[in-house]
């Protein structure tokens, strides 16, 4: 079922942890590797957190805002999904370009 899924996420401890890398491969999951210090190719830090900002009430306890969360990513049409994915190949040419500098200033 998880068997050709990638997945991109930041160099952030929990997520290179030797046991976490050792059970994504075990269920089948490949992990793309992330430049170290590179600026925001992860789509959670370009687009994910912001845009549950932005389109969430406040909420008064942890199960509302996971309920909330829960419910706004359903409601998402696959078009959303796969503009983020341009985005993050435009962003990953970006990085390549500019060598791993940074490059929020070359965004439209």
């Amino acid at each position: 079922m998880t068997r050709g899924i990638k997945i991109h996420h930041d160099n952030g401890k929990p997520h290179v942890h030797n046991n976490v890398l050792a059970y994504l491969e075990s269920e089948g999951l490949t992990v793309v590797s992330h430049p170290p210090n590179s600026p925001d190719l992860s789509p959670c830090d370009f687009w994910l957190f912001d845009f549950i900002k932005e389109n969430l009430p406040d909420q008064s306890d942890s199960q509302s805002l996971h309920d909330a969360v829960i419910s706004f990513m359903n409601s998402l049409s696959n078009e959303e999904y796969k503009k983020t994915f341009e985005k993050w190949i435009e962003r990953m040419q970006l990085c390549i370009d500019n060598q791993g500098d940074y490059f929020e200033h070359l965004m439209k």
